[in-house]
């Protein structure tokens, strides 16, 4: 790798994740001012049209809000508007609205429009950049074919994980056996009205962009450059490189553009992405396969015998703190594989008035409070203990809000609050949680326990709990209905307001409670609408 900075010369992205830098990275040229000939035209401009994807991505109706907290975990019933004592002054009638399903509200039918209009977009983009990349010549990069291959890679797994989110949103999962066609894939840049596909014609085309991706990046990212770049949660998330590794030894810098790989679908991200999609495929073996890999990958310092657990390691100790204002990692970045970065996400989504601590009246804020006694997200399912004081996800990432007249064990996530500390806040919500690497432990436990090895299967589970505060371990079963169970009770805690839990309810088949009863989503629950005017 060449040692020679990169000096921008269209705008200024270098991605050093910092506050300041990683954003005027991101900070790309609105559609229609920068041209696609101006940008192809220098691999800074390709860097730039890189960053404009990942941006999007990160849009309030996208991953920044309602594929985490929004609309996505209403349909998995996280939330009770049960303390309210009237509706004349909520603010958050679209978010009921998506609780019951009720998608011909003009207001929530207008959002989810948007959300398809906005991830075919995104593809667009993608589109745009993989084709215009792929007759690039490597000259044009300061880092040559190797940088090329790279930026091309990411695109490949922008547009798959964006194409495969859409069809867990508008589409069927697998276990229904439905048949039809559904959703487009669309690969070419410009198709203003592409056809839809079948699911399984659909999958075959996420996977293949994803394996593209993955022969794309591998280059780098299993370099010793690439390793480093990746080591630890702090090279990933704030390009903060340990003495010795690969890049920060003597005068020999990587370049800013390759830090920050936690915030891009780098090559393990792409792996466990795909872990994803195999496991809702319905290929359980080869999910099993790459989260393995993942979870087992090492970086080596330059001394050929430091070795660094890229994603096994986890630490809590930027949460473990009396005072919520004192808690410097809410998004616990040592567990996260893939995120959005979004400098400004505070007041992007509007998240004051979704995670506020205090209020003068009911009438204030648009509060998202979690149901947790009819989801019961914190009682032991073996037991019925109530283990929220003892679980770091209940103790130390919920908080109440401090307006007690009406609360009885109410409560709210604490990983889009606003500290006091301005520093603290922005350091907490700039990180958009996609994919954590609990997420491949919990694909590699069900694979054993649909094999008949629950053993291997509590086990992992138990770890996950041990490392979270809790010592009693779940007794291991002998079925998959009740490990069925105590997984999804595991994910309702680890994923609380990231968007996660609608898709697993969906892709199991699973039955939770819905509306005052346990069951399973129907057709009309589980697939949203997609819009009468499908124009990409």
């Amino acid at each position: 790798m060449k040692k020679k900075r990169i000096h921008v010369l269209l705008v200024v992205m270098l991605l050093v994740v910092s506050l300041t830098s990683c954003e005027k990275w991101l900070d790309v040229e609105p559609e229609g001012e920068a041209t696609t000939e101006k940008l192809t035209g220098t691999g800074d401009g390709f860097r730039s049209m890189l960053g404009g994807v990942y941006k999007a991505m990160g849009a309030a109706n996208l991953y920044g809000r309602e594929l985490q907290f929004g609309i996505v975990e209403c349909l998995a019933q996280e939330y009770t508007w049960s303390w309210l004592s009237g509706s004349e002054n909520y603010g958050g009638e679209m978010y009921r609205e998506a609780a019951n399903y009720n998608f011909t509200d003009v207001t929530l039918k207008n959002v989810i429009d948007d959300m398809w209009k906005s991830g075919y977009n995104v593809i667009a983009n993608a589109n745009n950049l993989i084709q215009e990349i792929e007759k690039a010549s490597p000259d044009i990069f300061e880092n040559g074919e190797m940088e090329r291959k790279l930026i091309a890679g990411e695109a490949y797994a922008c547009r798959a994980l964006m194409h495969f989110d859409l069809l867990r949103l508008f589409a069927p999962a697998p276990v229904e056996n439905e048949s039809g066609n559904f959703l487009p894939y669309v690969d070419v840049y410009p198709n203003i009205q592409p056809d839809g596909i079948s699911v399984d014609t659909y999958l075959e085309k996420v996977e293949a962009d994803l394996l593209k991706s993955m022969e794309l990046t591998m280059e780098f990212d299993t370099s010793a450059y690439g390793q480093s770049a990746s080591a630890t949660a702090s090279t990933r998330f704030k390009g903060d490189l340990s003495y010795g590794m690969a890049g920060n030894v003597g005068d020999e810098k990587i370049d800013d553009f390759f830090l920050g790989r936690g915030y891009r679908l780098s090559y393990y991200a792409a792996k466990g992405v795909l872990a994803r999609v195999y496991q809702y495929m319905g290929r359980y073996d080869e999910a099993f396969t790459l989260a393995k890999e993942v979870l087992e990958a090492k970086a080596y310092g330059v001394d050929g015998t430091t070795v660094y657990d890229m994603f096994a390691n986890e630490d809590f100790s930027g949460i473990i703190q009396d005072k919520i204002d004192d808690r410097t990692d809410l998004k616990l970045t040592t567990n996260l594989l893939f995120a959005i970065y979004n400098e400004n996400a505070y007041n992007d989504y509007n998240l004051e008035n979704f995670f506020m601590m205090n209020a003068t009246s009911i009438g204030v804020g648009t509060w998202l409070v979690l149901d947790m006694n009819n989801q019961q997200m914190f009682i032991n399912p073996a037991t019925g203990d109530d283990e929220r004081e003892q679980d770091y996800r209940g103790f130390y990432l919920l908080f109440t809000p401090e307006y007690s007249s009406f609360w009885n064990n109410e409560a709210i996530s604490a990983k889009g609050y606003g500290s006091s500390n301005t520093t603290t806040r922005e350091n907490n919500v700039k990180t958009v949680p996609v994919m954590r690497v609990t997420e491949l432990r919990y694909i590699m436990a069900e694979t054993y326990a649909r094999e008949g090895n629950f053993t291997e299967a509590y086990s992992i589970l138990n770890k996950i709990r041990q490392n979270r505060g809790l010592w009693n371990n779940l007794p291991v079963a002998s079925d998959w209905k009740t490990f069925q169970r105590d997984l999804i009770r595991d994910a309702q805690r680890e994923w609380i307001s990231e968007g996660q839990l609608f898709y697993l309810y969906k892709r199991l088949g699973a039955s939770f409670y819905i509306k005052g009863e346990t069951r399973k989503m129907n057709k009309s629950e589980y697939m949203l609408p997609i819009p009468e005017n499908q124009n990409m």
